[in-house]
């Protein structure tokens, strides 16, 4: 290996699973440039805000829904395709103590995502807030004092020092000092810099979570859904996700049981009123961050006893428990089922009552539509292959609420001028008209749809304004907002116009189908290594993300094309996907124990060399499932299988 890989340690691993866990590591950037100013302005300024947000599908069925009367599960988390966030498949078995598939991080030594004989669960992150901001007043002439309930405290400080690699290959140590006040890290955060009067610091709800392996594995040894609830009642240690699991017996339950601030009443009351009175609280706020008063002691966590130290304790988590289904794709626990809604919750925790991204909606009415057409079939009880077929349906919740205007006005319109030239609508309104509405390797219309709905603001697709005509209903939230806003001065056309644009200026047909244009660049034998992808986006209100992302956790290359102006996400080479489903997985509950199909989306082995580098990649583009060996008679009956003794060296 290179030069600078040594062997791991024990301290590297915990280090390594403690920075999983809290989310202060995200603010890396901001902590080594939080420095004491000289002058009121003189601070440095990190380029941006820390990305928190991932993404995911979880479908727990009950025994009303399920065609064999027992529990099914979908597990869909959307996760990047390169670097330390990847899943890694594994089937972990300690004779009559532990028999448990699934996946985990790599570096994680326990079951994430997955299921034994008796209890199936999958995670998605969960919109509460892991973390708050506070603000403190800084004492006069003294930037490393400051105020708390009026008296001075003086800020502490570390000095980190490591060894930094030089042009002429030498070792050179660099110190960085590290200031904290009692609540957390002094934080540099873009707009909240560290002036003479004001500096900016972090807590997180998961600093001191230290079971977060203990409760998975807990979870992975469950013999019913009890003892899997038990697990995280005793522990109540994850960090930042929702749990959907389903049993053997057709129980479905969601729970949000992530490390959460536990903040006063008094406290919670104070910052709903800040947020609408003070500029700085609001921009934080808008921003999806919460920003405290550090110099009054109201916003202190609170501890409780049936918990760690500043955490809302299990009792106190939204859950529910049903027999038809549960669900959750990023937005809060209140829409868990939507013959149920779940209240009465800390906003930290999540928001009620408010708009539902467009994935959630299509998860909501996959799952809810029992009609004889619908995903669940003539009986509205989903078997193992509807299930499956549901989660890589396609189908774009956009396309379905707006398509049909969108081709009734470019059929009234054939011709649209941009910027001084006539653009002809006629060929991609026939497209469109000719669509059926998914976003499939063969769909023609969808990467043209795209190029549409991404000419929109993302704020536009969840309120009444300039896309919809009928605003949110919390009374209706699965479908509503809906219906197209009135034209003005032909704005819907001339997005239009500028999708038909872009598209031929990267060199794109209007008529080109999905697999032509979204690709995976694994496979090593394809022309330009690629491999079609289906799927899509945010914009497109698809259940089965998959997207384009520049961030990385990792040194390994993440190359991305030029995108073209006036896009959002095209370039000449197309979509290249590094993100989005990762490990998806359809699971049910016979008679003869648990049947499950599965894709790793990026494949098994980080190695290019490898055929199983890019094997998975491949059966993904075509809708082929892995059938999942997990009993001991179905993994010897495997024609492939292969046989390795791994010793301790000792």
């Amino acid at each position: 290996g290179a030069d600078w890989v040594s062997p791991i340690t024990a301290e590297d691993l915990a280090a390594y699973q403690q920075s999983v866990v809290t989310q202060i590591t995200n603010f890396g950037e901001m902590i080594a440039t939080a420095m004491p100013p000289k002058n009121e302005t003189a601070y440095a300024t990190p380029t941006s805000i820390p990305e928190f947000e991932m993404a995911s599908n979880g479908w727990a069925i009950g025994a009303e829904r399920s065609a064999s009367g027992r529990g099914m599960l979908v597990a869909n988390p959307h996760y990047p395709w390169v670097g330390s966030n990847r899943f890694w498949e594994k089937h972990l078995v300690i004779p009559g103590k532990l028999d448990i598939y699934g996946v985990g991080l790599l570096g994680s030594p326990t079951v994430a995502i997955g299921f034994n004989k008796n209890v199936a669960w999958t995670h998605t992150v969960s919109a509460g807030k892991r973390f708050t901001l506070y603000s403190l007043d800084l004492a006069p002439g003294n930037p490393t004092r400051y105020l708390y309930d009026g008296k001075e405290r003086e800020m502490t400080s570390k000095v980190i020092s490591i060894a930094v690699k030089q042009t002429d290959g030498t070792l050179k140590q660099v110190e960085r000092r590290i200031f904290f006040s009692h609540y957390g890290p002094i934080v540099n955060v873009p707009g909240f810099g560290w002036t003479a009067k004001r500096a900016v610091t972090v807590r997180d709800a998961n600093s001191n979570n230290t079971s977060s392996q203990t409760q998975w594995m807990a979870m992975a040894q469950a013999r019913n859904l009890d003892e899997f609830k038990k697990a995280h009642a005793d522990y109540n240690a994850l960090p930042w996700v929702n749990t959907i699991a389903t049993s053997s017996d057709g129980r479905a339950w969601y729970a949000d049981t992530s490390g959460t601030p536990n903040l006063k009443p008094e406290a919670i009351a104070a910052l709903l009123k800040r947020k609408d009175s003070d500029m700085v609280t609001k921009m934080a706020w808008d921003r999806g961050m919460i920003l405290l008063d550090g110099s009054n002691s109201l916003f202190e966590y609170v501890n409780d006893p049936a918990t760690r130290a500043g955490a809302i304790p299990y009792s106190r988590m939204p859950q529910l428990e049903r027999k038809d289904y549960v669900f959750n794709a990023n937005d809060s626990f209140w829409l868990a089922n939507p013959h149920q809604l779940l209240t009465g919750f800390s906003p930290l925790q999540g928001l009620e009552g408010t708009s539902r991204t467009l994935r959630t909606r299509m998860n909501a009415l996959l799952l809810d539509d029992k009609s004889a057409g619908g995903p669940s079939g003539a009986d509205g009880k989903f078997t193992l292959d509807e299930l499956a077929a549901a989660a890589l349906s396609n189908r774009s919740l956009s396309a379905e609420l707006l398509r049909a205007e969108v081709v009734k006005r470019c059929q009234a319109t054939s011709s649209i001028t941009l910027e001084g030239k006539a653009v002809d609508l006629t060929k991609a309104c026939g497209i469109l008209a000719a669509w059926d509405g998914r976003f499939n390797n063969d769909s023609i219309g969808a990467v043209l749809w795209r190029e549409f709905t991404t000419q929109y603001e993302m704020g536009d697709l969840q309120k009444a304004g300039v896309l919809f005509q009928t605003d949110f209903n919390a009374a209706d939230a699965v479908n509503t907002p809906h219906t197209m806003t009135p034209d003005k001065n032909n704005d819907s056309l001339i997005k239009l116009a500028k999708a038909i644009s872009v598209m031929e200026k990267a060199g794109f047909a209007l008529n080109a189908p999905l697999g032509k244009v979204q690709y995976s660049n694994k496979n090593p034998n394809a022309p330009g290594r690629r491999i079609p992808i289906h799927g899509g986006g945010a914009y497109e209100g698809i259940a089965n993300i998959v997207s384009t992302s520049s961030a990385s956790s990792t040194l390994e290359p993440n190359p991305q094309p030029e995108r073209m102006q006036g896009s959002r996400f095209l370039t000449k080479e197309g979509y290249l996907i590094n993100y989005g489903t990762s490990f998806i997985m359809a699971l049910e509950y016979t008679s003869q124990g648990p049947r499950a199909q599965a894709f790793l989306t990026y494949s098994q082995s980080g190695d290019p060399a490898s055929p199983q580098f890019y094997d998975q990649t491949q059966l993904f583009s075509e809708k082929k499932w892995r059938r999942i060996l997990f009993t001991e008679a179905e993994i010897k009956s495997d024609p492939n299988l292969k046989t390795v003794k791994v010793t301790s060296g000792k």
